[in-house]
């Protein structure tokens, strides 16, 4: 029997498939999920003949792991990465303990949860579309929206004011620079980190501009950062700096930043963005192309129509 796929079908069919300790069948007549211990033994004897039953798409503790495994992979957030993939490796009481993890970093386990409601959609879709293929009707198109929803809802976003921001920015790019200590050694580290800092002693603090980002509770989450050419370029602006905080990575902030960052530059009539630090993270490369950066030399420039 034909169905139609439902949110409220598709939110019966998730919680099902997570639960371990059961067996469930789909009831295409009474467009409910069933528990086959509830079932009588002779809907049991017939259930191959029976044309309203089917099984839910296949989802095992091994899934779950994957799953878990996937999204600690793609975070882009070194420490809280290492921390996933340690319990992902230590082999007992993996789920439990990667919640545990997950709890002390509440974006990040929202971004997870988001991440997870997605995948397990996607598996839906595609047991949906085998029925659909079985009934002789075409496929239907996978359409998930990415996380943009979840950086909007818990992150604020304004234009950069020195007096009000200027302070908090200097306090994680110090923090940026003791990472930067970790990653490279002795005078090679300390340089680095010096020419790091550089960048926000700025001789004229009027002449930048940008956008930060907060949480809802006024926690700074990052920045993006530029400075105004006017006095020998007057329609150009420089990416000064962009940065997330730590706990914040992954999360989709820097592409909201730029986003914002470069709409705001549009309203003020700004006609080009170029950026010329030959330190740019290799991270950054995919999303500033995507922002319609083209990189000539060591030069990244941007149009901005």
């Amino acid at each position: 029997m034909q169905f139609e796929l439902t949110e409220s079908i598709i939110d019966e069919i998730l919680f099902s498939m997570e639960n371990q300790d059961d067996e469930f069948l789909f009831d295409a007549k009474n467009q409910v999920v069933v528990p086959v211990a509830s079932m009588e033994q002779s809907e049991l004897d017939e259930l191959e003949e029976n044309e309203n039953l089917y099984s839910l798409p296949r989802w095992s503790s091994n899934d779950g792991f994957n799953l878990m495994e996937k999204f600690a992979e793609n975070l882009h957030n070194p420490p809280i990465q290492k921390e996933l993939l340690h319990v992902l490796s230590n082999g007992r009481g993996v789920f439990r303990n990667y919640k545990t993890v997950l709890k002390q970093y509440p974006e990040v386990e929202q971004r997870f949860h988001a991440f997870k409601n997605k995948e397990m959609r996607a598996t839906v879709y595609e047991w949906y579309n085998a029925l659909r293929e079985s009934w002789g009707l075409e496929k239907l198109n996978q359409d998930f929206e990415e996380y943009d929803e979840l950086t909007q809802e818990d992150f604020e976003f304004s234009e950069y004011n020195h007096e009000k921001d200027s302070d908090c920015v200097l306090k994680e790019a110090e923090k940026i620079a003791t990472e930067i200590k970790t990653e490279f050694k002795g005078e090679t580290a300390r340089a680095i980190a010096h020419f790091w800092l550089r960048k926000f002693d700025y001789e004229e603090p009027s002449s930048v501009c940008g956008i930060i980002s907060r949480t809802l509770s006024g926690e700074f989450a990052g920045s993006l950062l530029f400075s105004d050419c006017s006095s020998f370029a007057k329609n150009v602006v420089a990416l000064t700096s962009v940065f997330v905080a730590q706990n914040y990575r992954g999360l989709g902030i820097a592409r909201e930043l730029f986003s914002r960052g470069i709409s705001s530059l549009k309203e003020h009539g700004i006609h080009q963005i170029i950026i010329a630090d030959s330190a740019l993270p290799d991270f950054l490369e995919p999303l500033i192309a995507r922002c319609g950066f083209e990189k000539t030399g060591s030069v990244y420039t941007a149009e901005l129509d």
